[in-house]
């Protein structure tokens, strides 16, 4: 697949957004992101758009208390019928079964609606997501509150499902485009080496591969997310194709892995600065100023040995995480100003 995103310095965003209306969502992010535009995953809406649930169709023992805002999978049950079922769905390689459907996605379908007819001749890719291993192992929990990553046989079907549902995503989006990324979110990361939450690396490493691995088999770009401070060397060995981090909230965090980034991005891979804060920060940033920030972290790298157009071919502008719990009014300044420093970005680097 081309990766036509060298020196493009372009602007996406993380998924979530507060809109309850598909239409309004969509119809704003294709207005404004001409280049990655994104489908939007909307909390607001219903329970069923929670970043767990609206991945959890056809997952054995599944849960979802919309009353109590509650997903879970219910073990006191005897899943073994469930499990086999869903391994064979695997192994048949089951779009259908385990697709997110319109009730826990009216915003990716809104989006396949829409974009067609959005004019996105220059786009250069589409982006879709899917919530991560990781994060959905340690969320998602059975009837006594534990985590389902603890448990042997949910655990180790974890990344096959999310793994079918992100080849159910590229294969919708590539029908309206040839360019698709995939970010794998995983806000949970930033407790990897952590005594709090015991995450085994190699269970990091092969879980999250898993996933990345099919997105590749599917011709798309595989990226991740996470809104936090996390080993990004670990990361940086998995095939990813795009490294989003909070650039905002730990400027100096992927400075600390010098030789790793070069490798990574020597490998024409991307860096993803999640420039533009999604907090009540956001009142107080403009263009200049994210700017001046943004370049402040160039300097970091710089000091490291990594060569300033290594960085600028490589880069991607997004917020430093979703808008999903934020006004509408303050989403749309932050997906305002993300694509303004882009266009910015553009006009003073830009070849």
């Amino acid at each position: 697949m081309k990766k036509n995103l060298k020196r493009k310095l372009s602007a996406t965003a993380i998924g979530s957004v507060p809109y309850t209306d598909a239409r309004k969502a969509c119809s704003k992010i294709l207005s404004i992101y001409r280049d990655v535009p994104f489908w939007p995953q909307m909390p607001k809406r219903t329970f069923f758009e929670n970043m767990y649930a609206q991945f959890m169709e056809g997952f054995p023992g599944a849960v979802i208390d919309e009353a109590k805002k509650r997903v879970w999978v219910d073990t006191s049950k005897d899943l073994l019928g469930a499990l086999e079922k869903a391994y064979q769905k695997v192994l048949d390689a089951d779009l259908k079964y385990f697709g997110v459907t319109e009730k826990y996605a009216a915003g990716f379908y809104e989006f396949l609606s829409q974009a067609p007819k959005a004019g996105l001749n220059a786009a250069a890719f589409l982006k879709g997501h899917v919530t991560g291993p990781i994060s959905f192992g340690l969320s998602v929990t059975d009837e006594k509150k534990q985590s389902i990553l603890y448990n042997n046989d949910l655990s180790e079907i974890i990344p096959k499902i999310l793994a079918i549902k992100a080849r159910d995503q590229i294969k919708k989006l590539k029908r309206i485009h040839d360019n698709v990324i995939i970010f794998i979110d995983e806000p949970y990361l930033v407790s990897l080496g952590s005594s709090v939450v015991n995450i085994n690396r190699d269970d990091v490493t092969k879980k999250i591969g898993e996933v990345v691995s099919a997105v590749h088999q599917e011709g798309a770009l595989a990226g991740i997310h996470c809104c936090g401070n996390t080993d990004w060397s670990l990361l940086m060995e998995l095939g990813l194709d795009i490294l989003n981090f909070d650039a905002y909230g730990y400027l100096k965090a992927i400075s600390l892995y010098p030789d790793a980034l070069k490798d990574f991005l020597k490998a024409d891979k991307f860096l993803a600065w999640g420039i533009v804060p999604t907090s009540d920060e956001i009142d107080r940033e403009t263009e200049d100023s994210l700017i001046k920030k943004l370049e402040e972290g160039f300097g970091y790298l710089i000091d490291k040995g990594i060569d300033k157009d290594l960085i600028l071919d490589s880069l991607m502008v997004t917020p430093s995480c979703g808008c999903g719990t934020m006004s509408e009014k303050n989403t749309e300044k932050v997906l305002d100003l993300n694509v303004g420093v882009s266009d910015r970005l553009r006009a003073k680097y830009g070849k």
